[in-house]
């Protein structure tokens, strides 16, 4: 009798681990950014001298191909400085010739909670980068990508295996040259019916979260200010529509928090192109809080002007 419910126990997992199996490689066969990115620190940790960390806004802001130093760009959507933070720490011992760190803090930066040890991306850290931000010993279960966000991954296989939807252009540092796709291009770059569109912004102010993130903030500048590396901070530009609908006291603890670093760190500059309605147009954004590959250009040169200055 026992031996006869092992078999059939045996014979139920076997297709469940066969399904799944197959789920992890389409996973992993998706173009995804992370894969490229990790291949170029592997290569290229002895040689980069600026990382650049924050969110899908300085992601997609900042392309390396043009920039004249070695750099990689570890940025990625909804990224905290909780998590930027425990990059830093793993990855200093292993670039060696690291001299500046880019960090973002957009408009409610601060008021936002923080990824914490659960974030779903720690997986792809884990898998890709060997950065392990589980705050815990890793086993093998972490190393699947699949089980880090299901419904995520689950959309992104049937477009691209079934649909054939996805375009990319990822270049060698995990750029996406292609990355157009947006409300902005959606609407045809129309004013009038941009104007009417509803976008996501953080409307909330939280003065318990920014208490809480502005403490991790300074912690993370004084252990930079120790390891004796340049800070620059940014904000990445914003479509002219989404400026005034910012709560102007959320801004003001934000600004009044850089201003601040600035003040109290040597090694610390304050980029500020949020407000920068001059040298983008239109066609620079996906969405009003996002720049496309064109408006990366842009970006991505003044920032270099920047640094050719230090």
């Amino acid at each position: 009798m026992q031996k006869r419910f092992v078999i059939h126990t045996i014979l139920f997992f076997i297709p469940v681990i066969l399904v799944y199996g197959f789920t992890e490689y389409l996973t992993r066969k998706l173009p995804m950014e992370y894969k490229i990115i990790g291949t170029y620190l592997e290569k290229n940790s002895d040689e980069i001298e600026l990382l650049v960390l924050g969110s899908s806004q300085t992601k997609n802001a900042i392309n390396p191909e043009y920039l004249s130093v070695t750099t990689i760009n570890m940025a990625s959507g909804n990224q905290h400085h909780d998590t930027d933070f425990k990059i830093i720490k793993q990855l200093l011992p292993r670039l060696k010739n690291l001299k500046t760190i880019v960090l973002e803090v957009s408009y409610s930066h601060f008021e936002l909670p923080h990824n914490g040890k659960d974030f779903w991306k720690n997986r792809i850290y884990w898998e890709y980068y060997h950065i392990n931000n589980f705050e815990r010993p890793t086993w093998f279960k972490d190393r699947l990508i699949f089980l880090a966000h299901p419904p995520f991954f689950s959309e992104k296989i049937v477009n691209h295996h079934y649909y054939k939807k996805t375009e990319t252009g990822f270049n060698q540092f995990g750029f996406d040259t292609l990355n157009f796709d947006g409300d902005f291009k959606k609407f045809n770059y129309n004013l009038e019916r941009i104007k009417k569109d509803r976008f996501k912004i953080n409307l909330k102010p939280d003065k318990i979260l920014f208490k809480q993130n502005t403490k991790l903030f300074f912690n993370m500048l004084d252990y930079l200010e120790e390891k004796n590396v340049q800070v620059i901070v940014v904000t990445t530009p914003m479509f002219k529509t989404y400026l005034p609908k910012r709560v102007p006291e959320i801004l003001y603890r934000r600004d009044s928090i850089l201003d601040l670093a600035s003040k109290k760190y040597s090694n610390v500059i304050v980029f500020k192109k949020e407000e920068d309605t001059t040298h983008y147009s239109v066609f620079d954004y996906k969405n009003q809080s996002h720049l496309n590959p064109k408006g990366a250009t842009t970006f991505t040169k003044e920032l270099d002007s920047l640094l050719g200055e230090l």
